[in-house]
Order: C-alpha cells, then structure tokens, then sequence
C-alpha cells in the first residue's frame, strides 16, 4: 500500500511538473507570438535550463526577397554580444601570463596616445574613451573610406580627442575600447583576432557555426541571415539595411572594426557558448567570476549602465543586473542596424536566454528579460510605447483623420504610452523625404502644437512647408525657429536662399 501511494504521489507530483512546464512554454510562446505579430520581431530565441532546451522558436525570414525562413541553423550577427568574446579572448591571455589587465595599454600598442588607460578600463568602459567621433573628420575627408582597427589610434592622435573623463572615474561606452582590445590580442597572440577566436573559443566551445564577418569580409554561409530595416511609420514594409542612408555609417563605414563587433552565431552555438564557461573549457572559475564581478570607479560606485528593467553593473565585459530577485543574472545585449540581440544568464539557477533578431526590433531586450522572468515565475515589464509612432503609423496606413483619433485617444494614457518630440520629428521627416509630403507636414505641424518652445519643431516644419511649395509660411517658422535659437545657422542658411 505504502509502494503505491509513493508511485501516486510522484505520478501527481510529474503531473504538475509538466502542467507547469507546458504553461511555461505557452506564455514565453505567446509573448513573442505578439512581439512578431506587432512587427516588432523577427529572429530565433532560445530559452534553457541547466543546459536542456525548454523553448525554441523561429520568426520571420532569414532572407525576404527569396522567402526564405529563419530555421534553428540560421546565423545572426551578433553586434555587441560580441564583445564578450572579445573578454574571452584577452582574459585567456592573462591567464596564460602573457598580460596583466592593469598594464597600460601603451605597453602592448606604443603609439595610442593616453599613458594612463589600462587594458581594464578598456574591458570596462572606463577608459573615458571616445565612442567613434574621431573618424568623423576622416570620414568628412573621404566618404568612402572603410575604417579597420588600424586606423583607431592614427585617428585619436590627429583628432587629439579629448577623454569624457580621466580613466576609472565614469562609465562611458565605448567601441573604440574594443577595437583596441582585439589590437592587444592580435599583438600579444601573434595571430589575427578572427583565428584567435575561431582556434580558442569557438573550436574547444564547439560552436560549429560561429564566425567574424564585417563590411569586407564574407564567408561563405548559406545560413548567414540578411539584415533588414524599417522606417517608424511602417514597421510591416522591411528593406534591406543597406538601403537606408542613415545606416550607411554604422554598417559600412564602420563596418570593419572588429573587437566590438561581428561576431556571426546562432543560438545553438551561443548555448554550446554557455555550457562552456559552466564547465570551464574556456576559462578557469576564479577568472570567469573576475569578469562577472563589478567593476568599480575611482569614488569606490561600481560602474552603471543600462535601463528600467535592464539597469545593470558592468564587469569585464558582462553586464550584471542589479536586481538579483531572480538570482545573479549575467548578460550583454546587442543593437545596430539591423541587428538586435540579448544574450542571458540565471548563473545561480544555470538559465539562459538567447534572442536573435535581423530587424531593428529594439524591444527585444525587454522581451528577452521578459522571458527570463516568465521562467522564475516572476512578473514581467510592461514597456510604454511610442505615442508618436502609433499616430505615425495610422497616419500613414489610414490618414489624418484616424490619426488624429488615435492620437486623441491616446494622449492620456500615460500609464502606457509616451510623447517623445525627436520620435515625431523623425517619423514626419522620413514621411516627408519618402514622399509622402502632405502626411510629413501633419506630422512636423502636430509637434510644432505639442513643443511649442522647441526651435527644432519649427525648423523641420519650415522644412516640409518649403518642400510642399509653401514658401511665405516656411520664412514664418524659419523665423519662429531662429527667435528660440538665434545659433540656428541652418535656419539662417535657408532663409538666405529663400529670399534671393
């Protein structure tokens, strides 16, 4: 009687187990069911436990033009969930002694140009390091000019960039720091970043389909995903993220700097990735929990970033979350031009979550957290959402009158939508230059009545007016724009050429 009752018992108990793990599967399913449907995703996510996959799914099209549909094998561009590879590597050289994180940069690289960055202010975006603006003069001189690592230093010294603050006392992303950093690894390993990593992470991780690719180097990979993009107001009608001369910069220009970026893997391989910092194939326990530790800043804070349910530590090339409700909760998220992805860790309750996208989707990482929290049984985020792209949007799809409906509706429910005045801006002007004059105009025209002491609403209203041929009401809101700010030598300019 006694063998009986126990075999009921553990019957009812894997009952409710699997009762709870389908509920489970149905929920995180769901969410990004909806995040799809709304058009704001389109990739592959990944959730595990302890190693075993408890959710898998595909979204969308790895390649649009030949329908062609994103699978398990589909390989993402990572942006920067690549730099934790990039930890990886320097943090496998130092333990084979052949650096110290607190050497100074210029030890390995004698010709940067700060004597007192060392490579942990590198690792942790504390070197007060300039994000990119010094190829900006460059880039003036020769608009087609592809930058690659070795052009890093050569730019800060003529640019003579001044640091956001002196090194370790604030935390300030920074790409460059990682193109330097594959710089070190290149110099210290003697072999180019993308065989370093191939030869000793991707390999001993067996993660089969891993791999660097930029803006001038294309391996061959039928399962590489193209990226694509979409203008606010029609988040349903995707191009390819070339197309757009906005992304012209962060895809091509800057497109071939490895260290910060450029990583290629799917979420299979990440998991394979995962496993192996569990099991200590690719650095030893005390150096992987270094990596995982805040860093912290001169003033003794640990060092910040993040946002709303993303706030977070940063370590050495991790983010740490701050609430720990869940566990000790390790991560990096991932965005540029066509790329969105989130890569999660639960290392107290061995979690992961792995979301890739191939869209500008930027509610992804939310979404990913979100899933995270679904599976601690925790609640989840609710993000407000743009005001300005639902009136965009039903402005395009159905006109003024419904968009203005909508936006009326709208407006006070500040509980789950915001007002932002650039989002308007942006989504009247790229209405306004692709065409669409009269629905730019409606646009720019709402934002002048929203933000009436903001020079730039009158600026790019006075823009569209010219552009539909309204030229004595644009000299009126050129003038409004100049009287708020009387520096707006653009509005002058324009002015000038009006008038002769």
């Amino acid at each position: 009687m006694k063998r009986f009752k126990h075999l009921l018992f553990m019957a009812l108990v894997l009952f409710v187990y699997t009762a709870h793990a389908q509920e489970l599967v149905k929920r995180i399913d769901s969410s990004f069911s909806a995040q799809y449907k709304a058009h704001e995703f389109s990739g592959n996510v990944l959730v595990a436990e302890k190693g075993k996959v408890v959710y898998e799914r595909s979204f969308g099209y790895a390649d649009l033009e030949h329908k062609t549909l994103n699978c398990s094998v589909s390989a993402f561009q990572l942006a920067s969930v690549s730099k934790i590879f990039t930890s990886v590597a320097v943090l496998q050289l130092k333990e084979k002694g052949q650096l110290q994180l607190d050497d100074a940069v210029v030890k390995y690289l004698p010709a940067f140009p700060y004597e007192n960055i060392t490579i942990r202010h590198l690792l942790s975006h504390t070197s007060g390091l300039p994000d990119y603006q010094m190829f900006e003069q460059p880039h003036r001189e020769d608009t087609t000019r592809i930058f690659n690592n070795e052009d890093i230093i050569p730019a800060l010294k003529t640019a003579h960039q001044t640091l956001h603050s002196q090194p370790g006392e604030s935390w300030s992303y920074s790409n460059t720091g990682y193109g330097l950093l594959a710089l070190i690894v290149e110099k210290v390993s003697g072999e180019k970043f993308q065989d370093y990593l191939q030869q000793h992470v991707f390999k001993p991780a067996h993660m089969k389909y891993t791999y660097i690719a930029t803006s001038l180097m294309f391996p061959n990979n039928k399962n590489r995903t193209r990226n694509y993009d979409f203008q606010e107001y029609a988040p349903g009608n995707l191009k390819q993220v070339y197309s757009f001369q906005r992304n012209k910069i962060p895809t091509l220009i800057l497109g071939n700097i490895v260290g910060p970026g450029h990583v290629v893997s799917t979420t299979r391989d990440l998991l394979q990735f995962d496993e192996a910092l569990y099991n200590g194939t690719l650095l030893q326990p005390a150096t992987l929990e270094e990596a995982l530790t805040p860093v912290k800043l001169a003033n003794g804070t640990p060092a910040l970033t993040g946002w709303a349910n993303g706030r977070s530590y940063y370590g050495l090339g991790w983010m740490i979350l701050c609430d720990s409700t869940m566990g000790k909760v390790v991560w990096h998220s991932g965005g540029a031009p066509g790329i969105v992805t989130a890569f999660i860790r639960n290392i107290t309750r061995h979690q992961t979550v792995i979301a890739l996208d191939n869209v500008t989707h930027r509610g992804l990482h939310t979404a990913s957290i979100n899933a995270l929290c679904m599976l601690n049984d925790q609640p989840v985020f609710v993000s407000k959402q743009s005001l300005a792209h639902a009136y965009a949007r039903k402005l395009f799809e159905q006109g003024p009158e419904a968009a203005n409906a909508l936006f009326n509706t709208l407006k006070t429910d500040t509980a789950h939508y915001f007002l932002d005045e650039q989002a308007l801006n942006t989504c009247g002007l790229q209405l306004l230059f692709d065409g669409y004059l009269e629905k730019g105009l409606d646009a720019l025209q709402l934002n002048t009545v929203l933000f009436p002491n903001s020079w730039n609403v009158y600026d790019s209203f006075a823009e569209a007016l010219l552009l539909n041929g309204k030229e004595q009401s644009a000299i009126t809101m050129y003038k409004k724009s100049i009287a708020i700010n009387p520096e707006n030598q653009g509005g002058k300019e324009a002015l000038k050429k009006i008038n002769n």
